[in-house]
């Protein structure tokens, strides 16, 4: 139980296409995944969403900075990097929340990121976006 986010956190920074079954040993079946875009309630779901991200994307990356542990609850802060044809190459930073049972599975990864910040980069889209943000900024 003790070093189950580092288990975690060793595995996210290493996930590739080809080892997204490792997400399955270290997460529970009853698994919460939330980011700005995805919201599901089962580890099949989130391997699914890890999976089409792969599919979607190249030189997908984690990098977590730092990470908190109480017992059961825990925070990483980590930088996301890939590249998309229709992006190029980009990265985004974030925290996220997660929790563990007592056997040390994984049953909940919530995500917290500006998704504007991935938007933005998409071609049209960003240009509006962009002027949102000038509208509403202070200066």
């Amino acid at each position: 139980m003790d070093n189950w986010l580092a288990d975690y956190v060793e595995v996210l920074e290493n996930l590739s296409s080809d080892n997204l079954d490792s997400l399955r040993s270290i997460t529970s079946q009853a698994f919460s995944f939330r980011d700005p875009f995805n919201h599901t309630h089962t580890q099949a779901d989130f391997v699914a969403i890890m999976q089409d991200m792969f599919q979607r994307l190249s030189t997908v990356r984690f990098q977590v900075h730092r990470s908190v542990q109480h017992n059961h609850d825990a925070f990483i802060y980590w930088t996301f990097y890939g590249h998309s044809r229709f992006t190029g190459a980009f990265s985004f930073e974030g925290v996220s929340r997660i929790e563990a049972s007592d056997s040390g599975k994984v049953i909940l990864h919530h995500d917290f990121w500006d998704g504007s910040e991935l938007m933005e980069k998409v071609p049209l889209l960003g240009a509006v976006i962009r002027k949102v943000r000038r509208k509403l900024s202070h200066n």
